[in-house]
């Protein structure tokens, strides 16, 4: 039951993320200067935080995450953080789920990934950090099974 409520407050958050999103298109013909600012959605929060893996740092395993590669859709540390953007928006692009502006799409892509997920990709690709090659942290997020 309290599963379902979740799910249904995600539903709702992310359609009033969307319709707003919607209409400050329409009303300011592509203007961005006039975007409030919006916190990720607190159930969206809570699912977030309840998928597999995301209640530690994808690579160093620290707890309680707070900052997330969209492109990924993975959580990390703020030490971590900073490895990910030092590889740039093209490789990472990384928010504060705190501090920073988020986004409907940017929402969904954070929901629709995980640490847990992309770090049996890893693994399956041999780009973990228990592999016998040895990649690097930041160069296995560069490599073309990453990407």
């Amino acid at each position: 039951v309290e599963e379902d409520f979740l799910i249904s407050a995600v539903s709702t958050e992310l359609e009033k993320l969307r319709k707003s999103e919607q209409s400050k298109t329409c009303h300011h013909n592509h203007i961005h200067f006039n975007r409030q600012h919006t916190r990720f959605p607190s159930s969206c929060l809570k699912l977030l935080r309840s998928i597999p893996g995301n209640l530690r740092c994808i690579d160093c395993g620290a707890m309680n995450p707070q900052w997330a590669s969209i492109s990924y859709g993975v959580l990390m540390c703020i030490d971590c953080s900073g490895s990910h953007r030092q590889m740039g928006v093209q490789v990472s692009k990384v928010r504060s789920i705190t501090m920073d502006s988020w986004n409907h799409s940017q929402v969904l892509a954070m929901l629709e990934g995980g640490n847990q997920q992309l770090g049996i990709f890893f693994h399956r690709h041999k780009l973990s950090s228990e592999s016998k090659d040895d990649i690097s942290t930041v160069d296995r997020y560069k490599t073309n099974a990453a990407k």
